[in-house]
């Protein structure tokens, strides 16, 4: 028995008047309106999971509208799993970067505003080599106002828990100006930006 029809059954006051033999005319009119109940139910169900935004296929335009995307960084050519991707980064806010040239942070605030969207990569620029902060094997050389950006994954390949049914095995990036772009948002435009594929 439908839960939706039992639900209705039980609102059934007691007696002869309103038999709960199931081929009866009072239980076959329940069970269509259970159904019709149901159906609605599921309806709002969907509805509810399409306005939720990591799972939205039908509502991403509107997502999208109130967001201010696509973004140009990514062309117009997205794709549904890059729209997704940049509509959850959207959200996470843009990152306030207390950018010194020493600073440790900035570098990991980089690598995180990155893989917001996406991107797994290695930062660094160059600075005086230093005793008591740089090691042996460390890398000598003058602040140039490079920042150098390594893409690590060219191709990701789909993984489970973070990937959805229906996204590509494969995902590939095409070229570099996502990236440069994205940077040039957030690092102060003393910096040149050098982005380097694994």
């Amino acid at each position: 028995m439908d839960k939706f029809w039992q639900a209705l059954s039980y609102l059934l006051p007691p007696g002869w008047a309103f038999p709960r033999h199931p081929l009866s005319v009072v239980m076959r009119w329940l069970k269509a309106f259970g159904d019709l109940l149901r159906e609605h139910d599921e309806f709002v169900d969907r509805m509810i999971r399409q306005w939720i935004p990591h799972s939205t296929c039908s509502r991403l335009e509107e997502w999208e509208d109130a967001l201010n995307l696509p973004d140009a960084c990514f062309g117009d050519d997205q794709t549904v799993e890059v729209r997704r991707t940049n509509m959850l980064a959207r959200f996470q806010g843009d990152i306030d970067l207390p950018y010194d040239d020493s600073s440790a942070d900035s570098i990991g605030a980089i690598k995180g505003y990155l893989k917001r969207y996406g991107f797994e990569v290695e930062a660094w620029y160059n600075v005086p080599f230093r005793v008591g902060r740089n090691r042996v094997g460390d890398k000598l050389g003058a602040l140039t106002g490079t920042l150098h950006v390594r893409i690590l994954y060219i191709c990701q390949p789909f993984r489970v828990g973070s990937n959805r049914v229906g996204q590509k095995l494969v995902n590939c990036t095409k070229n570099t100006a996502e990236v440069e772009c994205l940077l040039k948002r957030i690092v102060p435009a003393r910096f040149d930006i050098n982005v380097i594929y694994f």
